[in-house]
């Protein structure tokens, strides 16, 4: 009881809902901002020369500072509020990107990566935030907010291959200054939504170091049940998606599909990941937490089931689709039982530490999966991988018959 009256507080202090139309930009250009870096770094260190360990070391380097600071950049986000984060870490991301054309050296581009990669976490961390707190919760609207991200993912690689064929590689980063500039203007247009004490005042260089308190206050809140249950389903579907980024293209490849055919596979099926996080608002009436069960565990059998569609490409772009759209369902009903479960006061801390969790699975899952791959092959991969994903989705189940999430 006592916890079903913290979640009617929290959605009482809704902000008005006039933050909604820049925040759902926010996402989207938060989100786009990580699939035009995604997009253009491994290029531009190929044509310095890079070997493709180098450019393995590169890509990875984007995670590292995020996997030890997304708990502080949420913590930031509570103390020294949201918005002026945000803008703060947006400003950084378009100055980074500008300087790496002047820049060609891979020990400094290693350096950027994890510089820059930090700064467009912290600012997909605090569209997340914002959601949240202009929400109050509300699945609904978290998953048009979601539907406007993965615009931003389908868009964002078309205008940036155009760009980098069109103008070269200079002007591509140029283009994610850009691009920066513009989400620096949606966020500035979002009102305050935190207390003032959280957003007015000078700022002392000791606000910014880490703090140890931070990190276990926020590991502190895991010991919620809610906050515990979608820290394990996020890690889930993120291992699920690392095991996809990790084999899926090695074993379409394998099958002889063209890069251009397995890209198109790929950005039709986001299209579904949006459908699904806009069809949220007609489920409703279902419990949050059976539903992220659900299509979690549809997510990973249709994964694990490529090797029976991959000879025939129609099939396994049905499957696939299939699973993007089962994915966004699962993203904002968790979005919304986790703003739900913790006071507006530690929104920012509360996506820090699932972000912290989702870096985890991004890591350790394709090392896991590639063992497998080399114990049972590649085919065999998907089915041992998925096996295993889905016994993890039964242990959830009974903790939520246990603790009764459903009635959260």
């Amino acid at each position: 009881m006592a916890e079903e009256e913290t979640n009617k507080k929290n959605l009482q202090s809704v902000p008005h809902t006039s933050n909604l139309p820049s925040t759902y930009a926010a996402g989207l250009f938060s989100m786009g901002q990580a699939e035009l870096l995604t997009f253009v770094v491994p290029l531009w260190a190929l044509l310095q020369g890079a070997e493709p360990a180098e450019i393995g070391i590169l890509v990875g380097a984007r995670s590292a500072l995020t996997f030890f600071l997304a708990i502080h950049g949420g913590a930031l986000m509570d103390r020294l509020g949201t918005r002026r984060v945000m803008l703060f870490f947006t400003a950084m991301t378009g100055l980074l990107a500008a300087a790496y054309p002047f820049l060609p050296w891979l020990p400094v581009m290693i350096v950027l990566q994890m510089l820059i990669g930090f700064a467009s976490n912290m600012t997909w961390i605090g569209a997340q935030t914002m959601i949240a707190l202009v929400t109050g919760g509300d699945a609904g609207r978290i998953g048009t907010f979601s539907f406007y991200s993965r615009i931003g993912t389908i868009f964002a690689p078309l205008l940036m291959g155009l760009l980098w064929d069109l103008t070269g590689p200079r002007i591509s980063f140029l283009g994610i200054t850009a691009w920066s500039c513009c989400m620096f203007f949606s966020v500035s247009r979002i009102e305050n939504p935190q207390k003032a004490d959280a957003v007015v005042g000078k700022i002392a260089w000791r606000d910014l170091l880490p703090k140890v308190s931070d990190y276990t206050g926020s590991f502190k809140l895991a010991i919620i049940p809610a906050v515990a249950f979608t820290m394990a389903i996020s890690f889930t579907r993120h291992a699920t998606n690392a095991a996809e980024s990790s084999f899926l293209i090695v074993y379409l490849k394998d099958l002889g599909y063209t890069g251009t055919l397995i890209g198109s596979l790929f950005s039709f099926a986001e299209i579904f990941n949006g459908l699904g996080s806009l069809a949220v608002r007609y489920l409703k009436q279902m419990s949050i937490a059976w539903l992220m069960i659900g299509f979690t565990a549809s997510s990973i059998l249709l994964l694990g089931m490529t090797p029976l569609f991959g000879s025939a490409f129609l099939l396994l772009a049905g499957a696939h689709s299939m699973r993007r759209l089962s994915e966004g369902i699962v993203q904002p009903l968790m979005f919304a039982l986790q703003a739900r479960a913790v006071p507006r006061e530690v929104q920012g801390s509360i996506v820090g530490l699932r972000v912290t969790s989702n870096r985890l699975a991004s890591i350790v899952t394709p090392v896991i999966m590639g063992y497998i791959v080399q114990w049972f092959g590649l085919a065999n991969g998907f089915y041992v991988m998925g096996a295993l994903l889905l016994v993890i989705c039964a242990w959830l189940a009974i903790s939520v018959a246990k603790f009764e999430l459903d009635r959260i």
